[in-house]
């Protein structure tokens, strides 16, 4: 027998007091009847301590309940009980190993395939395993299905064939959706438990463990009492792990500097015993025109360093860091930052030196940045419109109103798919709603407002306000419209209303025509109309705008093994037979209507080969990948898992905390203290009835007696 609290056991010294209080008397043992007393001197009664001990039952029962009172304090619990039932049953156990790319350390690979097979090897005869193993996703090696079809004295060796074809992999560790992967599949393999009575439900990781583990999937996940994650930590032999990252800057829409090198974060571990490191390109011709350079980073810092300068006309090229234990996050891959050519269309009699036309703010807005290069071309609307302006421009914006030669290759502009956006300067303007919808007569009338009118509801859902939805972003309130125009929407059925002024007149709306997407905004953005261009949301929405279409993908600043990259060439029939070359000079080719490349496995430099030249982009290591500190187990426990730590456990640390956890669930089962406490109630009941036994008053006296 254990006990949980084993410090509550010294409360039986308390039997001494019934001991004591039996050997030392307060009272004379019998009365005597005399005659008289007149005669004698008044004393008090002598007291004398006995050598012997008296009425040893009554003092035998106190002693028990003392004891039995302690003990129920102490929380006892049989230990063996689980052992022996574990033993009596098999085990369901997956086998969960890491394989991603911080497992690429020194020498770590190869222990962890030691303690895989250190597990399989104690795996009995019936019990049933399945091996899986991760970094960003989850896949099963072995499955319980084909761990029993396998002959017993085979298993190990089987299993073992196909775990050394394994290897790490340049993932993140997703380690909270692997464990909620693998507890799943205990529970769908307890399907069967009718047919086969398994008793212990195991997860034994065998991992790094490190920091950087996502453990996100757990916090919406209830975590199955029966299932037990056993924690089989590598240990890494090398100290100093440092690691290279490209710093993201929020000014993607700033000015290009293309001739500058971003900024490079340089982190350095916790338990590191190297300080200094180099940091240089890796091809010779370009560490000949840049060359290396000395950073210092102490142990558990990062520093922010501007990298070498990469020199005119290069390409891609890799940023090497040396002077650490570990290679795996060592290299960064840099790319040219894409630049695509983007053309819109303005239709419209506006001075594009006018502050107060529209299309002084249009190419205000569309300023050439890191990624794009903008061309704005304005024709009148009552000029002819070329077949080059129409077919080359990625966007047409329409202010004013068109004359009926124009309609007809703007309507075929949006049956190819494309987007026309419609800014109603005036009610005139409606004509061209009626021309491009091929509708009746459209009502459309100049509301007259007092004051302002203001966005009282936005569609937020809508896939073009959507980058708007965040709170910090959200308040349109402070855009104000002096005059805005109101149509009659019941003619426009399959209109899709997006935005309404505070009066609920629409004020944006879409409409579907053929493949392509009408734009229709009731106000223009210029001063007489509104302050929206003046506002910080003109910009935003205008690129949103290309997003919505298909001509801006939306981009991040760098990508990570296992992220999508949106491919900026439209996916139309003639370019359905793109191709990209993998870092590994491998061949793979894009689909017709693919949208993105989401085979990004390995760490480089990826090729889009198109006809009108090829475009690279880089993959790196992620970033959580690098800090390699060892997490401690307590940070599962928090969110639910129940672990089981066995004696060779690496971190000597968490076993008590642990062991007590097991202990206690031990203890709540079992519940002897309620036992005890019962057989301490009756043992009570039974010295309270020999104790008024004793102590019954005789019928005679012994004076009477003589």
């Amino acid at each position: 027998m254990s006990f949980l609290y084993p410090l509550l056991l010294a409360g039986m010294a308390a039997v001494s007091l019934p001991i004591v209080l039996h050997l030392i008397r307060r009272h004379t043992r019998h009365h005597v009847t005399f005659s008289s007393l007149m005669f004698l001197r008044a004393t008090l009664p002598r007291f004398r301590s006995r050598s012997r001990l008296e009425h040893i039952p009554l003092l035998l029962l106190r002693c028990l309940v003392l004891c039995l009172l302690a003990l129920a304090f102490a929380r006892p619990f049989l230990p063996r009980a689980a052992a022996l039932s574990e033993g009596r049953a098999g085990k369901r156990i997956v086998l969960l190993l890491d394989t991603s790319a911080s497992m690429r350390r020194m020498g770590m690979w190869t222990r962890a395939v030691e303690e895989a097979k250190s597990v399989l090897e104690d795996a009995g005869p019936s019990d049933r395993v399945s091996v899986m193993h991760f970094d960003r996703a989850v896949q099963t090696l072995v499955s319980f299905e084909q761990w029993a079809t396998m002959e017993p004295a085979q298993r190990t060796s089987i299993v073992m064939q196909e775990i050394s074809r394994l290897s790490p992999e340049w993932g993140a560790t997703h380690l909270g959706q692997a464990l909620v992967a693998a507890a799943e599949v205990i529970e769908d393999d307890e399907v069967d438990e009718g047919q086969r009575n398994l008793g212990i439900a195991r997860i034994v990781l065998v991992g790094d463990l490190q920091r950087g583990s996502d453990l996100r999937a757990l916090l919406a996940y209830e975590w199955p009492q029966r299932t037990e994650l056993v924690v089989r930590a590598i240990l890494c032999e090398g100290a100093t792990n440092a690691s290279v990252q490209l710093v993201t800057s929020r000014d993607h829409l700033g000015p290009s500097r293309a001739e500058e090198m971003p900024d490079i974060r340089v982190s350095n571990s916790s338990d590191a015993e190297r300080e200094h490191f180099l940091l240089g390109w890796a091809d010779e011709a370009l560490s000949d025109a840049a060359p290396p350079l000395d950073v210092y980073v102490p142990p558990g810092r990062s520093v922010v360093v501007r990298g070498p300068k990469l020199p005119e006309g290069a390409s891609a090229a890799r940023l090497v860091l040396t002077g650490d234990d570990h290679e795996f996050d060592n290299v960064l891959y840099a790319a040219p930052r894409l630049r695509r050519q983007i053309d819109i269309l303005y239709i419209g009699a506006d001075d594009p030196n006018d502050p107060d036309e529209m299309l002084f703010y249009v190419r205000k807005a569309f300023q050439a940045d890191r990624a794009t290069t903008a061309r704005v071309i304005s024709r009148p609307g009552d000029e002819v419109l070329t077949v080059a302006d129409v077919e080359t421009a990625h966007l047409v914006i329409i202010s004013d109103v068109l004359s009926r030669a124009n309609l007809a290759p703007l309507r075929r502009y949006l049956e190819t798919g494309r987007t026309i956006l419609l800014v109603m300067k005036s009610a005139e303007t409606a004509s061209v709603l009626e021309g491009l919808a091929g509708g009746e007569s459209l009502e459309c009338r100049e509301v007259d407002t007092t004051g302002y009118a203001m966005l009282g509801r936005v569609e937020f859902d809508h896939p073009l306000l959507k980058p708007f939805s965040d709170p910090r972003f959200a308040d349109f309130t402070r855009i104000h419209f002096w005059k805005h125009r109101r149509m009659d929407m019941a003619a426009l059925p399959g209109a899709r209303t997006l935005a309404w002024y505070d009066d609920s007149s629409p004020a944006w709306f879409e409409m579907t025509l053929g493949r392509g997407t009408l734009l229709v905004w009731t106000s223009g953005w210029h001063p007489s109309d509104s302050d929206l261009a003046l506002s910080s949301k003109f910009v935003p929405l205008m690129y949103s705008i290309l997003e919505y279409v298909g001509t801006l993908p939306r981009r991040q600043a760098q990508y990570f093994v296992g992220d999508p990259v949106p491919i900026a060439v439209p996916m139309t029939a003639e370019t359905a037979d793109l191709q990209i070359r993998t870092p590994d000079d491998s061949i793979v080719r894009l689909g017709a209507g693919q949208q993105a490349f989401a085979q990004t496995n390995v760490p480089g430099i990826y090729t889009l080969l198109v006809p009108d030249g090829n475009r690279s982009f880089a993959v790196n290591v992620n970033a959580d990948e690098s800090r390699t500190d060892a997490m401690p187990v307590e940070e599962l426990e928090k969110l639910g898992v129940s672990l089981k730590l066995t004696p060779d456990v690496a971190v000597a640390e968490m076993q008590p905390v642990s062991r007590h956890r097991n202990f206690s669930e031990m203890e709540s089962d079992q519940k002897l203290w309620r036992w005890m406490l019962l057989a301490a109630l009756v043992v009570l009941l039974i010295e309270i009835w020999l104790g008024g036994w004793l102590t019954r008053p005789s019928g005679v006296s012994e004076g009477e007696q003589i």
